[in-house]
């Protein structure tokens, strides 16, 4: 294991999920910089990148995620991080795959303009 893998792992304040393990590594051998497990303001999010003109702020949502009362807590919370200035990227999923890791992955680069 790299040494820059090693470290981002330290850096997690929790327990992250399969899939936002394996979205960092591939965020990591694409040498795209990010942070992750970042506090802002009235949350964690779980990546987050120095973009413009605003920063952007990633949620990786498992099924914890995908009931109805979470899905309006969590749209409640982040309607106010855009009212903040933040740009919002959510990526969703029931299951972990190798496919869907690639799929948000894909969908991550295009949210970020690098496609």
């Amino acid at each position: 294991m790299s040494s820059q893998r090693s470290n981002w792992r330290e850096r997690l304040l929790v327990n992250p999920s399969r899939m936002e393990l394996e979205i960092a590594a591939k965020l990591e051998s694409s040498g795209i910089r990010y942070q992750t497990q970042v506090e802002v303001p009235i949350t964690t999010a779980d990546f987050y990148f120095v973009t413009e003109p605003r920063p952007t702020l990633v949620f990786v949502d498992g099924r914890p995620h995908l009931t109805t009362t979470q899905m309006i807590k969590d749209e409640e919370l982040r309607s106010l991080l855009r009212k903040r200035g933040y740009r919002i990227v959510e990526l969703r999923y029931d299951n972990y795959s190798d496919k869907k890791r690639d799929d948000l992955f894909q969908q991550l680069l295009s949210n970020l303009g690098k496609e």
